[in-house]
């Protein structure tokens, strides 16, 4: 005779069960917080408060490298890039998905005979970024994370649109920016590994041509799709917090911070001294 447990066993394995408070917003939080604050912290603590790596004195304890203002704004900016990224490849692996989520929430939020709004779309964003995550989250080709965009193409439809330019241009960033954010953030760290060593510049050089290309790269993607979305007229009929806040400050980011790292790039091949760029 089997005897059955008094308990149900639930279908929900625990790498799929959510994480109390870890939303989308609190793990780009965390992220940024990891990557721009505390992986610093342990570059100092580890690396340059070594008395073979001190350059500060033995008498002066830092708690971060002391990185200048320009260096801590690209370093910010790229591991954001870098998180962005991954869901910019989530939108071309989940992009089937993506179709139909935008389907759903156009049911959702719109009135399918007028197509006019039933609810305010902002309500969407935000329960996008409330989203709860689960351990597997981490690791399932970012099918959650891809809502991003299913979300976002209430304002802008071309996400949902595999033949659009904002499809392409920001699934071709997500696979070639990653790399040469990681090499600047190394190089904003450790800048004396990009110091000439006599007449061999060979290394700042390379850095410099690397974020003229990149970050080039990134702006003029953000300029071409400002252009694309005003000329396409998709701001009608939307309120203009929404499409200040959802598009032109969410995009902003990747006007404003691509022209300051456009900056260092050309200080670096100018002077080819990135510690006296990157650092105080």
């Amino acid at each position: 005779m089997t005897v059955s447990s008094a308990y149900p066993k639930s279908a929900m394995s625990w790498t799929e069960a959510p994480i109390p408070g870890f939303t989308i917003t609190s793990a780009f939080v965390v992220w940024l917080g990891m990557t721009t604050v505390f992986f610093p912290v342990l570059v100092q603590k580890l690396h340059y408060s070594s008395s073979s790596n001190n350059n500060f004195g033995s008498e002066r304890v830092l708690l971060l490298p002391p990185i200048s203002i320009l260096g801590w704004s690209i370093m910010f900016f790229n591991n954001l890039n870098v998180l962005i990224a991954f869901c910019e490849i989530a939108l071309g692996n989940q992009i089937e998905f993506i179709q139909s989520d935008y389907q759903n929430l156009l049911k959702e939020y719109r009135d399918t005979k007028t197509g006019k709004p039933k609810k305010a779309e902002y309500l969407a964003g935000f329960a996008y970024l409330s989203t709860p995550l689960s351990l597997r989250d981490m690791y399932d080709g970012g099918q959650k994370w891809s809502r991003m965009w299913s979300t976002y193409s209430l304002w802008d439809p071309s996400y949902s649109n595999p033949e659009s330019f904002g499809f392409f241009i920001d699934v071709g960033n997500g696979w070639s920016t990653i790399l040469p954010c990681l090499i600047w953030n190394f190089a904003v760290l450790f800048p004396r590994y990009f110091v000439p060593n006599g007449n061999d510049g060979t290394a700042v050089v390379l850095l410099g041509f690397i974020g003229a290309c990149s970050y080039w790269q990134i702006l003029y993607g953000t300029i071409i799709y400002f252009l694309s979305f005003l000329w396409n007229k998709r701001y009608q009929n939307k309120p203009l917090v929404e499409i200040l806040g959802f598009v032109g400050f969410a995009n902003g980011i990747w006007f404003f911070f691509p022209i300051a790292c456009l900056w260092a790039s050309y200080k670096l091949l100018l002077s080819r001294d990135p510690q006296s760029i990157f650092w105080c």
